[in-house]
């Protein structure tokens, strides 16, 4: 699992992240997991098969770790010194830590209180990708705010 999760990790970084900054800019690359997310679990809710499941996970956690990673750290650039030390330090440490403990919960409720099968989980995934797209959404709308945003997005476009 994780040799492929790392292969495609590698390929996407290598050939895909330059391009979608190049050719569609930050604001839009932070669409690509959440959309991902929703059709991969979609597909999930309807085709619960084990290799499906494992096909999905493999392009999500390799997304997530080239492209979204990437793109995450790209919207640091137009911010303030200030907010690039001290905002990313929080983000980084208490936000990503906290968003792994709620996970866990969510799963311990999910399958120990609840008894959730895979796709009930599918769908609950479904609703959090389309409350994650209004999230970025409201990011986009923000960033396109910042000073110096049109050098960031001329630098990181090349």
């Amino acid at each position: 699992f994780y040799t492929w999760v790392n292969l495609f990790s590698l390929l996407f970084q290598l050939f895909l992240v330059s391009r979608i900054f190049k050719y569609f800019g930050v604001r839009a690359a932070l669409f690509i997991l959440p959309i991902i997310a929703l059709i991969g679990y979609g597909l999930i809710v309807f085709l619960p098969i084990f290799s499906i499941i494992r096909l999905v996970k493999i392009l999500e956690n390799s997304v997530d770790y080239s492209i979204q990673t990437t793109t995450r750290h790209a919207l640091f650039l137009p911010v303030t010194t200030a907010a690039k030390y001290e905002g990313k330090t929080v983000i980084d440490t208490f936000f990503w830590r906290f968003g792994d403990m709620i996970q866990a919960g969510v799963i311990f409720a999910g399958t120990t209180w609840i008894g959730m099968e895979v796709y009930q989980f599918a769908l609950f995934n479904m609703l959090l990708a389309f409350v994650w797209i209004w999230v970025v959404l409201g990011i986009t709308r923000e960033h396109k705010k910042l000073p110096d945003n049109d050098v960031t997005e001329a630098c990181v476009r090349g």
